[in-house]
């Protein structure tokens, strides 16, 4: 197959959907089948495209445009003439949108679509983002021959929101970086840990601070803990981290809870497999990466109820309530002190993985392109 990709997020983005678009051309070409073409408004960033596996079957088509209006026009709009010039396939958006007049290029359209929270959650987004999305979104999901879901949530949000008709949407979950998927030494665990100050015993929260990952009822559910073990919050710096921060000041946890910023990726894992447990309290997602990064980190995970994350967890996490700060202290607690359900836990996290080896990831998004080409 020859495919084609919107990749202005592999060259510009280093978090989530910057490796969920590497991470799925890397799982095309280390299976070596299949030609794919990178469609970017410029080069971006080294560092994005050092993530990419070399392969004599990648290449990239870029817009030669010098303005960055004109780069944006020709992701929008006239990328559709290089896509058809290209003879793709299969045209494949990676993050909610596909160009304006797609459908002219003379190829099969798919589009991810990684989660509706604009409009699920409005006001966690400005009234102009939100209306972009809401724009490229619908427009996308409409034109494209078949929708991928990263989860059965973002799925029924499609379906409620855009009356898309379920049979035209196919759930192909995503899988965490392959960093996490390395059981590293007590050395280089303990290196980490020094590097950045950190106890013996820590339980870890890796997420952007912003309102919808809910830190705020770690924090509280910390406060009602009797156990003496500290909270880490990996986060990078927003607006909203003086809000914990005077949070935290007010409850008396300055000893207890930290708040770390500017962790690169490959430290992340080993603060992950350091840790006694993992806590992803996110109210909302469409997936929820961190869940799986701390289930493939062979840690228990505590994860909360109302969207997907228990999908990305399975049987490897315990969920609660995402605003029952008493239950989350609780199940805290538990996991701290009971090393019977602790290895229960990593137990059935090594079997949930299996849903996400390479092997597994790529199979079913062969299947799919296979499907879609009829």
């Amino acid at each position: 197959m020859r495919i084609g990709f919107d990749a202005k997020k592999i060259v510009s983005n280093l978090t989530g959907i910057g490796n969920y678009s590497r991470s799925t051309v890397n799982l095309l070409t280390a299976a070596g089948e299949d030609e794919c073409v990178l469609f970017a408004p410029d080069k971006g960033a080294e560092k994005c495209r050092d993530g990419l596996l070399p392969g004599n079957k990648l290449e990239f088509v870029y817009s030669g445009k010098g303005s960055s209006i004109g780069r944006h026009y020709w992701r929008n709009f006239s990328m559709v003439k290089d896509v058809k010039a290209s003879g793709v396939e299969i045209f494949h958006g990676l993050s909610n949108e596909l160009p304006f007049g797609i459908q002219k290029a003379g190829c099969k359209t798919v589009v991810t679509i990684h989660d509706l929270i604009f409009l699920r959650y409005p006001a966690t987004y400005d009234f102009l983002s939100r209306k972009i999305l809401e724009k490229k979104t619908r427009y996308a999901c409409g034109v494209a021959d078949r929708i991928i879901a990263v989860s059965e949530q973002t799925k029924r949000d499609i379906v409620e929101f855009y009356g898309v008709s379920p049979d035209k949407i196919d759930v192909l979950y995503q899988g965490c970086h392959s960093l996490f998927k390395r059981k590293l030494t007590d050395e280089e665990i303990d290196e980490v840990r020094k590097l950045y100050g950190l106890p013996d015993r820590y339980m870890v929260s890796v997420g952007t601070i912003e309102d919808r990952k809910n830190h705020a009822t770690v924090i509280e559910a910390v406060s009602r803990l009797e156990d003496d073990v500290p909270l880490v919050i990996v986060s990078k710096r927003t607006s909203l981290q003086k809000k914990l921060e005077q949070q935290i000041e007010s409850l008396g946890l300055r000893e207890r809870v930290r708040i770390i910023n500017g962790v690169p990726l490959e430290h992340l894992p080993a603060l992950y497999q350091g840790s006694e447990l993992a806590i992803y309290l996110s109210y909302f997602e469409g997936f929820g990466i961190p869940v799986l990064e701390g289930i493939t980190s062979g840690v228990p995970v505590i994860a909360a109820t109302g969207s997907c994350l228990e999908e990305a967890g399975g049987k490897g996490a315990v969920y609660c309530d995402p605003f029952d700060a008493e239950d989350v202290a609780a199940q805290m607690h538990l996991l701290l002190n009971s090393a019977e359900k602790r290895a229960e836990l990593t137990a059935e996290g090594k079997k949930h993985i299996e849903n996400f080896t390479d092997e597994a990831l790529c199979g079913n998004l062969r299947k799919f392109y296979h499907k879609l080409l009829g």
